[in-house]
Parts: structure tokens; C-alpha cells; sequence
């Protein structure tokens, strides 16, 4: 199943059989719903490392890994056009030094279930984005089940920002201000790179898009000097293998797969998802117990991802 676009340049390609797009939307949102966990328990542990340094880590070894995985199994990534060469750059800087580090960044001073909560503005923004720039207009159906999203997220979140526990610490105005900027750069990027659909492999496209965001952040990060930490902590170690292998070598080749699979709104959907993914992990791994409405929200997430999934007819 595909979602239609009116235009026909902006109109997904269609898949080949359910389990191969779908799979890799599943495994998205599970993911990406369990990332930032991960990265709280990385910059809680013995060895103290930074947001930033993390990050740097974290895409480095990443777009090594996924480049030389993706060598092995389909050869070298061919001879690029500086157009493309200059998009794969492009959405690479928006998606993992915008999008992504910048919520990391948000870490240290809110929840990792507020955080994940916050980017689900994705969506819209990807709604925004695609109608201004691939000139296409959203079917009635994306737009009952965006803003029914948006408002399950809401139900999500109200109760921690009501009194249930200090979800976000420090700074609260800043940090919701960076992570909408971050949900913003990450949508922009989304739309953007579909433009590289069947020009490169999906592994390709995220490796090119990793190793430019950890050069960039590289000299970032270098101007203040650091080193690898010593005594690294069991569960920060585990936490950080989870962030290399799956969160940005899976997830990312998978992501680039379903957004060659659907439209932008669809495949932003793990935006919907993450939230419901990421408090029921901190539920079983830390013990909070989300309050009933945020229980009634995911309820409402899930109906406004079945609504958007929907066949025609």
C-alpha cells in the first residue's frame, strides 16, 4: 500500500511485496523509540562524555561501518553528479547535525520520553515541506490523521508537564525551541532526500550522510580537545553498540528505504510511534508509570497511524 500524492513527481514508487517496506518501517519505529534512552544512559555513566563528543562517536563509527557492510555486499557506491553528491551532503547536515544532534544535545536537560515526544511535530512539518516544495496537495485522509496525531501526543505529554515528575530540568523555553528547530531541519531533510531515490544505495546514502555530519560535528568538537574516555561503564558501552549498529546503521538504511516506499507523511510517521515506543521502555527499564491519559493518547497515536495506513476503498 502506498499513500497518493497529487503530484506525479512527488507520488512514492510502489514496493515489491509487504514484508520488505513494512519491515523496515517497523523497525524505525522501534528503533528510534528506544534511541535516546540509549543516549541517557551513555552520558549518565562512569565515563563522562558530552552530547556533542557522543555524537561524533557515535556517526563516526557508524558511517564506517555501514559503508564497509555495504561495500561488501553491493560494491563500491559508483560515480556521483555533484548535484547528488551535494543533496547526499545537504540532507546529511540537516538530518543527523540538525535533526539529530540537536536533540541529542537537548539530552542532559529533559527526559528522553519528552524528547522523543517534542519531534512529533515531524510530520507537519514534512506535510509543509512537501506541499511547498514538491507542489503537492495532502489527501483528506493525511490531514484528519496528522493533526489526530498531534493531538494524541499532546495527551502524551500534558500530564508530565501538569506535575507528574520534571520531565524537563533545566532551560525548559530552549529546549523546546531546539528540538522543534531540530524536528524542523530533520523534516526538511526528509523531503529533500527523496530526490536521491534509485541514484544510490540506501546504505550508500546513509553512510555519505553520516560521515559528513561527523566530519562537520568532528571540527566542531575538536576546538575544545577530547579524548576517548577511560573507564567506560558496562551499560554505557552496551547502550553505545545499540547506538552504532542499530541506530545509525539499521535504522538510517532502513529509513532511506521507506522513504523510496512511501511519502514523506508516511514516513514520518515514526514520529507518532517513537513516543508510544519510548514510555513504555521507560516503564519497563526505569520504572515510570505514565498516567492514564498519556495511556488514552496512545491509543489515539496508533488510530491516527492506523487512519493514514489505510487502504482506499
Amino acid at each position: 500500500m502506498t499513500l497518493h500524492i497529487t503530484t506525479a513527481a512527488a507520488r512514492p514508487a510502489r514496493v515489491r511485496g509487504p514484508l520488505g517496506a513494512y519491515g523496515h518501517l517497523l523497525a524505525i519505529y522501534l528503533i528510534w523509540g528506544s534511541t535516546y534512552l540509549a543516549v541517557k544512559l551513555c552520558l549518565s555513566g562512569p565515563a563522562p562524555v558530552s552530547p556533542l563528543h557522543l555524537q561524533v562517536l557515535r556517526e563516526g563509527c557508524g558511517a564506517l561501518l555501514l559503508a564497509g557492510l555495504t561495500a561488501v555486499r553491493h560494491g563500491g557506491p559508483g560515480r556521483l553528479d555533484r548535484r547528488d553528491a551535494g543533496l547526499c551532503a545537504l540532507t546529511g547536515v540537516l538530518m543527523w547535525v540538525g535533526g539529530n544532534a540537536l536533540a541529542t544535545a537537548c539530552a542532559p536537560y529533559a527526559h528522553s520520553g519528552f524528547i522523543v515526544m517534542a519531534m512529533g511535530t515531524i510530520p507537519l512539518w514534512c506535510t509543509l515541506f512537501d506541499c511547498v516544495l514538491n507542489r503537492a496537495r495532502p489527501s483528506a485522509r493525511i490531514l484528519a490523521a496528522l493533526p489526530l496525531g498531534l493531538g494524541g501526543l499532546v495527551m502524551v505529554v500534558a500530564p508530565a508537564l501538569s506535575g507528574h515528575g520534571a520531565i524537563v530540568t533545566r532551560h525548559p523555553v530552549a529546549v523546546v525551541l531546539v528540538l522543534q528547530l531540530a524536528a524542523i531541519t530533520w523534516a526538511l531533510g526528509t523531503v529533500l532526500q527523496r530526490r536521491l531515490a534509485g541514484r544510490l544505495r540506501p546504505g550508500w546514502t546513509a553512510a555519505i550522510q553520516m560521515g559528513v555530519a561527523a566530519l562537520i560535528l568532528g571540527c566542531a568538537s575538536s576546538a575544545s580537545g577530547w579524548s576517548i574516555p577511560a573507564h567506560v561503564g558496562t551499560i554505557q558501552l552496551a547502550a553505545f553498540a545499540f547506538l552504532v549498529v542499530f541506530g545509525s546503521v539499521v535504522a538510517p538504511a532502513s529509513y532511506i528505504v521507506v522513504l523510496r516506499s512511501f511519502s514523506p507523511e508516511m514516513a514520518s510517521t515514526f514520529a507518532y510511534v517513537n513516543p508510544v515506543v519510548g514510555v513504555l521502555l521507560g516503564w519497563m527499564v526505569l520504572g515510570e508509570r505514565p498516567a492514564a491519559l498519556a495511556l488514552a493518547g496512545m491509543a489515539v497515536v496508533l488510530g491516527s497511524i492506523a487512519l493514514m495506513m489505510r487502504r482506499k476503498g
